[in-house]
């Protein structure tokens, strides 16, 4: 099974696209797609002036768009992703044993757990946001790379590996069904390669440019190079193993809307007067002199020169300019405020001087409110595309054998995971696990709930295993051996006790979580 990595960097995105739209014959609304994801990516690079001569090109660009881009991914992925594995009843798939061909028994959620660390889970979300913030939508691939293709020199992977990457959106061409455009039809993968062939009497090598497809159906996965097939095997999987997440959604469009359309004009405008007053600055540097009444073929330039045999009536004085800056300095500054509400991020996260030692954090949630609300409908989108993802890698797992399900779980709890995107907001830790205590022992939120405020990951399990410790070593949790023991209380059991201690009731020390 092919496998398409990150071969492709930003830094030549402009020229790759040039050289596509060269080499395949795509329809123009292709084209116009492709040209769009062009200029979103040259703007987040700093290229802003090429559409505009090199002679009338300005000398200053300050590339907003890379640092509202950054902040967004920040804001929304910084702190990565966690997610929790459910089954039925009171039981979690979390602590069910499944066996891997690895040779080693693992949870499934350690299992995914693996996955997502050999895949560099940080990268991958900062790849994911950034590539769709830029273009508005990501591509997300899962596939299965057998042992014999696999480059595993510690052998830490004797069966295979399950690999998933961020393809670059304009590499990926789907088409959805006619009635539902969230129902995917096909994909096909375009990039160039370079293949060496020999040619000629003499039998020379040269390195030839070739436009690889690689086109996935439920029933088939086909091959091309130059549009020519090569290669045609069934597919093993049954699905299209590719995940679209869309940044921001559009009613009624198959891709999403990027974070930087709507400021691409702002920034020229800023980055041209900019420019303007730059011009201006370096004319006061070195300003024009004028001579009335005199010839100044024998005059010699520079400083520290002094002029003499100047007619009485002729002067000499440096051009001056009667504009005023302050005009120009507030339509720049009113500028980068419309860009950062347009964009939907305050000045002061963008390095603006804001003393906020003493800001409250609800005061701090209403400063960004702009940010948190364009983020909450990117996060619920990502939320439910990495679910996806997880589903198709146990589906993958279980078609290659890495992994099996028991026949007393049904697949609606199997495939389930719930997946959680922590808030980037800083928090006072302290006064969060105040308000859970106090919360706890009102009677007011259950330990699992707490956990979850608190961003761990396993929650299920991690409870669990917060019980046996409290069985075994009970001082540690605040509650005396005696206590347990001897049944100490009005008239409770040891069992019962210890239960109401589990619960979060008082024993004899404040309710643990």
């Amino acid at each position: 099974m092919k496998s398409f990595g990150n071969t492709v960097t930003s830094m030549v995105f402009s020229e790759d696209i040039n050289r596509l739209m060269a080499k395949a014959d795509f329809d123009q609304s292709v084209r116009d797609r492709l040209k769009r994801i062009k200029k979103a990516w040259d703007f987040y690079e700093g290229y802003h002036w090429e559409d505009i001569a090199s002679g009338d090109k300005p000398e200053i660009t300050v590339n907003y768009i890379r640092s509202f881009v950054n902040k967004f991914v920040a804001f929304e992925l910084g702190e990565g992703f966690s997610f929790n594995v459910y089954g039925d009843d009171e039981d979690t798939l979390g602590e069910k044993i499944y066996v891997t061909t690895q040779g080693r028994d693992k949870t499934l959620y350690q299992f995914l757990e693996d996955i997502w660390i050999e895949n560099k889970r940080i990268q991958f979300c900062t790849l994911l946001g950034q590539t769709k913030s830029v273009t508005g939508d990501a591509w997300v691939k899962i596939i299965f790379i057998s042992a014999e293709e696999l480059d595993d020199p510690f052998g830490e992977f004797p069966s295979g590996k399950i690999h998933i990457s961020v393809t670059p959106t304009h590499y990926v061409f789907p088409s959805y069904d006619q009635h539902d455009i969230d129902k995917l039809e096909r994909i096909e993968v375009k990039y160039l390669i370079n293949e060496v062939e020999t040619a000629g009497i003499l039998r020379k090598e040269r390195s030839v440019e070739k436009l690889y497809t690689e086109e996935w159906t439920r029933e088939k996965v086909k091959y091309y190079k130059d549009n020519d097939l090569y290669e045609e095997i069934d597919n093993p999987y049954g699905i299209i193993p590719f995940v679209q997440i869309k940044n921001f959604p559009l009613a009624g469009q198959e891709s999403g809307a990027n974070d930087i359309d709507d400021l691409i004009p702002l920034n020229v405008e800023y980055n041209l007067k900019k420019a303007d007053i730059s011009e201006i600055i370096d004319y006061h540097a070195a300003p024009i002199t004028v001579v009335y009444g005199a010839k100044i073929g024998n005059l010699e330039k520079g400083a520290n020169k002094v002029w003499g045999g100047i007619p009485k009536d002729a002067r000499v004085q440096n051009l001056d300019t009667i504009s005023d800056l302050s005009a120009s300095n507030n339509f720049i500054n009113n500028l980068k405020t419309d860009m950062c509400e347009v964009g939907a991020i305050p000045e002061t996260v963008l390095g603006g001087a804001h003393a906020i030692s003493n800001t409250s954090g609800v005061a701090l949630q209403y400063m960004n409110m702009p940010l948190i609300d364009r983020t909450k409908i990117k996060r619920a989108l990502t939320q439910s595309g990495i679910q996806t993802i997880n589903k198709i890698i146990i589906h993958i797992a279980l078609k290659e054998g890495l992994i099996f399900k028991p026949d007393d779980i049904d697949n609606v709890d199997f495939y389930y995971t719930d997946v959680v995107i922590p808030d980037t907001l800083p928090k006072d830790t302290l006064l969060e696990l105040q308000v859970i205590t106090m919360r706890l022992s009102n009677q007011l939120i259950s330990r699992k709930r707490a956990l979850e405020r608190l961003g761990e990951e396993n929650i299920d399990a991690l409870i669990a295993e917060i019980d046996r410790e409290m069985q075994t070593n009970p001082l540690i949790y605040g509650i005396k051996p005696e206590e347990i023991n001897s049944g100490m209380g009005n008239g409770e059991s040891p069992q019962e006790i210890l239960n109401l201690a589990l619960n979060g009731a008082n024993v004899s020390s404040p309710p643990y979580i």
